[in-house]
């Protein structure tokens, strides 16, 4: 036991100092804990949980007006049997008399993520909790404002010590008097006279009213969450232009990289390096104002300096999808949202249970055939897109594989236009992707066959950064800005469609819901599934569960995974979900349709995606022989070329500047050869060095070097490959992003590498063992 007093000092009013006692779970006892709850004489109890780097719950303070207990819990597996039997004990004691007790109202900040680690980590459930957050109805609950609002207002608290006091929920341990600080000023809030006619009407989460299947999937669900949360880089630095101005605090800088652009953030500072005559100062401020590129930073001081250097200090706010998706969560432990029995849910989360589909008005009346004259589809993707036309229940979530240059696309051109083709002039298809790259190519190839279809895009990631991905097809393409609350007028600019496509992210965008009103949400056709969290679907099927008819999952779980899943324990994408895997479509043909007559053949949606003898490697040593490739490149298409550099690392990252000599030395050939090509690497270091050399030469170097993860989806005729590493495999031992890396060429790739590296240490890895193909197709060469 360990006794100690704490004061606080986060509400203006003065009280009494606080009595703290920490206790580990396996020694509290019955005095103590009567002892403790003898001062909760108005039936509230303050609760502050900290999480160890597992998101394992490690130890809840709990608080009255003038006490505060903090209990650790242990996970230790070497516990003497009576050590166990009396940590069961106190767990029970602490359940009963506290966690189930009606006697009792307890508050946390994060109600929903303390009561399913209760569970998760210690069966143990808990009832008449409050999530305090619940009542700061008009403001993000991750917010400074929120934060504010349901402490009673700035009138009565010190508003710099308690944003400090709980700056960051994500940290993995938080000092016992803190900890102890945090819970007393929840029951404080908690009893707020101010405060009272908001938290009357708060819903209440009781964990016992669900069956232990409900609770592990939202536990999980919110545990993942917060791991991907913990994961978000805390410091960014910003490229930015050589080129600013500044006025007094005022300065004005050009962000050059859209990955790494400044962005406006309540939660996040900027601070800015500054050298003036060798001198180095570091100014501190916030990002005011963002236009495009252009973008504002308020300092705390006036600006003096000749360079600058920025960097954004502070995690991402989170986005209106991740807001939306814990909220989801949340109502459903209030139970205030019919999402957890919807049966889309249950089918994608609840194996057990047996989803109760019903009947969709008109279904049935207007069966749907196949229609695609454009090419001739093979077994595999005419199965696919029949079991997408389906109204059968069976088939209302349904899983496709496509590797790559399998004709993941044209399964979907296929089945839209199958829709559109169809008697029934109601039906709807809505298209999405993570990234905006992927919904960008499934929009040109509905464009190559004559689909009407609208691109919905963000203003964000479009202006002054990307106008010029969509000048093909411009006269589809909706900006997020430009949708009207004006029905006819909406219904006008959507030129009678019945096909929307967009990002994952922009379904969580306010103003669909006004799209909808035109367009209603019924069948989804999600592409690049595999790299997509499963929880992300949340928010779309609280949102759309009344109108939904039909779910498509796309993607490939042999190339890239979800961000974040080599950290994160348990993320998983809907491809993890075994029922659901093991009745997935396969794509089992890879090659790419050639258009009919009226399109042109140099299109680049027309060329093979790979050469045969990739192909065929691929096929064997990625799909287990199950693809099959069907054309006919069958020239020499893959070259390494031997370089003598050494990796070095860059911070968390990875250069080798004699491979980027080589890179450079081979993107001249390539111009001078006037051929079509793109530059891929493991590494961001490597990629801004090389983007950096290329520029250098004067040779073409916008959106020519790309690192693998942001590639997936694109390709071009060549690929030149910087591998980087020459001690350690490091990526190349994660086959699913090598994968990628290798087959984005539709004519050949040329790989820069350590010979001795690659025929060595990487031997039994995916790069080498495509150098062992020592067959007519594979070669090595000098770069000199």
């Amino acid at each position: 036991m360990a006794l100690a007093v704490i004061v606080q000092d986060v509400f203006k009013a003065v009280h009494p100092p606080i009595q703290l006692a920490q206790y580990p779970d396996y020694r509290l006892k019955p005095d103590v804990l009567d002892d403790f709850l003898a001062t909760a004489t108005d039936g509230v109890l303050g609760l502050a949980p900290s999480y160890n780097n597992r998101s394992r719950l490690s130890a809840l303070a709990l608080a009255t007006s003038e006490r505060v207990l903090v209990v650790t819990f242990s996970y230790k597996d070497d516990l003497t049997h009576t050590q166990r039997k009396r940590l069961l004990a106190a767990r029970q004691l602490i359940h009963n008399r506290v966690f189930l007790s009606a006697q009792f109202t307890k508050f946390a900040l994060r109600m929903d993520t303390l009561a399913t680690s209760l569970f998760l980590d210690l069966e143990l459930h808990i009832g008449n909790a409050v999530d305090l957050l619940s009542v700061a109805f008009d403001n993000s609950r991750h917010s400074v404002a929120a934060l504010i609002a349901v402490f009673g207002g700035e009138q009565g608290i010190d508003k710099p010590k308690l944003v400090s006091l709980f700056s960051d929920q994500t940290s993995v341990f938080v000092p016992y008097r803190s900890l102890g600080q945090q819970a007393w000023a929840i029951w404080r809030a908690a009893t707020l006279a101010s405060m009272q006619e908001k938290l009357n009407v708060a819903p209440r989460i009781q964990t016992r009213l669900f069956s232990d299947e409900r609770l592990r999937v939202l536990g999980r669900l919110i545990r993942t969450a917060r791991g991907m949360d913990f994961f978000k880089p805390t410091r960014v630095e910003n490229e930015i232009d050589v080129e600013f101005s500044h006025k007094g605090n005022r300065l004005q800088v050009t962000s050059t990289r859209f990955k790494t652009r400044i962005l406006r953030s309540n939660n996040q500072r900027v601070e800015v390096e500054s050298t003036v005559q060798g001198k180095s100062t570091t100014f501190s401020g916030k990002t005011k104002f963002v236009d495009g590129r252009a973008a504002q930073i308020a300092l705390t001081e006036d600006f003096q300096g000749d360079t600058i250097r920025v960097t954004t200090v502070g995690r991402e706010d989170p986005t209106k999808l991740e807001q939306r998706r814990e909220l989801a969560i949340l109502r459903g432990l209030q139970q205030s949202t019919t999402l957890l029995d919807h049966p889309f849910f249950q089918a994608i989360w609840l194996p057990s249970e047996t989803p109760c589909w019903a009947r969709v008005p008109g279904c049935g009346e207007h069966k749907v055939s196949l229609y695609y004259p454009h090419a001739q589809l093979n077994g595999s993707q005419r199965d696919a897109v029949n079991a997408i036309l389906s109204e059968d229940d069976c088939n209302r979530v349904m899983v496709v594989q496509g590797p790559p240059g399998a004709g993941k696309t044209t399964v979907i051109a296929a089945a839209i236009l199958s829709i559109l083709s169809s008697a029934d002039e109601e039906r709807t298809v809505w298209v999405v992707a993570q990234s905006n790259v992927a919904v960008k190519n499934i929009a040109e190839k509905l464009a190559r066959v004559d689909c009407n279809f609208t691109l919905l895009v963000s203003k964000e990631f479009v202006y002054s950064w990307h106008e010029h991905l969509y000048e093909k097809i411009a006269e589809n393409v909706v900006r997020s800005d430009e949708i009207s609350d004006d029905y006819v007028a909406l219904e006008r600019r959507l030129y009678g469609s019945r096909v929307v496509l967009c990002t994952l992210s922009m379904l969580s965008n306010y103003s669909i819901s006004i799209i909808t009103r035109v367009i209603p949400f019924q069948t989804l056709i999600v592409d690049e599934a595999s790299q997509i969290e499963v929880g992300a679907y949340l928010p779309l099927l609280e949102r759309f569960m009344s109108s939904i008819r039909k779910l498509v999952f796309i993607g490939d779980d042999k190339q890239l995974p979800p961000h974040g899943a080599s950290k994160v324990e348990g993320l998983q994408s809907i491809f993890e979900l075994e029922h659901l895997r093991r009745n997935a479509i396969f794509l089992d043909t890879q090659y790419r349709f050639v258009a009919c007559q009226v399109f042109p053949r140099h299109s680049n949606l027309d060329f093979p995606s790979m050469p045969e003898h990739l192909g065929a490697f691929i096929g064997e040593h990625v799909y287990n022989g199950k693809l099959k490739t069907a054309h006919d490149i069958c020239d020499p298409c893959c070259r390494f070329i031997d370089t003598a550099g050494k990796e070095e690392a860059r911070g968390s990252s990875w250069i080798n500047v004699e491979e980027s000599k080589a890179v450079l030395a081979q993107a001249r050939r390539f111009e001078a050869m006037k051929r079509s090509y793109r530059v891929l690497t493991p590494y961001d270091a490597q990629r801004a060095l090389l983007e950096k050399t290329l520029k250098d030469a004067e040779l073409l170097w916008q959106n020519r070097v790309f690192c693998v993860d942001s590639f997936q989806g694109n390709e071009d005729d060549y690929i030149i490959v910087s591998i980087v590493r020459t001690e350690s495999p490091g990526f190349l031992r994660d086959a699913r992003r090598v994968n990628v890396m290798l087959t984005r060429c539709r004519m050949g790739m040329v790989l820069c590498a350590n010979r001795r590296f690659v025929e060595g240490v990487a031997s039994d890895t995916l790069v080498g063992k495509l150098a062992e193909a020592a067959d007519d197709w594979v070669t090595w060469t000098g770069w000199r």
